[in-house]
């Protein structure tokens, strides 16, 4: 709706285009509860050629900030499945002015943990979004669920910062691998080639 507003998107465009998320950070000031009343706001940020920034941010029924997420997009040709240009799909960027925000930027992700092989896992049905690849909330539950069951019970969830590299589709199977150290884990997709997929890290607070 907000891409809509202010001009970068309309809604015909998306028999063929797409915008596919690349990198994202989020961090949560503290757990977000069952029954809270939150309010969810969004809003275009800075863009360059191919690289596309979009801001959230979660808030209580106070207006006191609870989350707040940084993402970088790049527009696909779906036919295709290769980045593409704005322009080449007829649309015009608007200047998009700057304004203060909690998140400036990506988190870059430290890869200094040795990973560990943990399991297999196949991309099915449920784990498949509009755009015919695996959906990016799934990687995150893929990344939990490899993390101790007592680990979510124990602590809460402060950050986690992914670098999507590679699109995974539909009955694909995922390598996947993890690394941890206290309260950080390093999550990573590959494939049977041990190209990596995504990259995910994690960090926990204890509650």
């Amino acid at each position: 709706k907000n891409a809509v507003e202010v001009g970068i998107w309309r809604p015909e465009l998306g028999e063929r285009f797409g915008f596919v998320l690349a990198k994202e950070t989020l961090i949560l000031k503290r757990p977000i509860k069952i029954d809270e009343k939150i309010r969810l706001k969004t809003r275009a940020a800075a863009c360059k050629r191919i690289q596309f920034t979009r801001n959230y941010w979660v808030e209580d029924e106070n207006g006191d900030e609870i989350a707040s997420v940084y993402s970088l997009w790049t527009l696909i040709d779906l036919e295709k499945r290769r980045i593409t240009k704005p322009d080449k799909a007829g649309i015009i960027m608007p200047e998009i002015k700057s304004y203060d925000y909690t998140i400036e930027e990506y988190h870059e992700i430290i890869k200094e943990l040795p990973l560990d092989y943990v399991m297999e896992r196949q991309v099915l049905y449920s784990d498949v979004d509009i755009n015919q690849h695996m959906n990016n909330t799934r990687y995150i539950q893929w990344a939990l669920d490899l993390i101790d069951f007592d680990k979510h019970h124990q602590c809460y969830i402060r950050d986690i910062n992914i670098q999507y590299r590679k699109e995974i589709r539909p009955r694909e199977m995922v390598k996947l691998f993890m690394g941890e150290d206290d309260h950080r884990y390093l999550i990573e997709g590959r494939n049977e080639q041990d190209d990596v997929y995504f990259t995910i890290e994690i960090y926990f607070f204890d509650r």
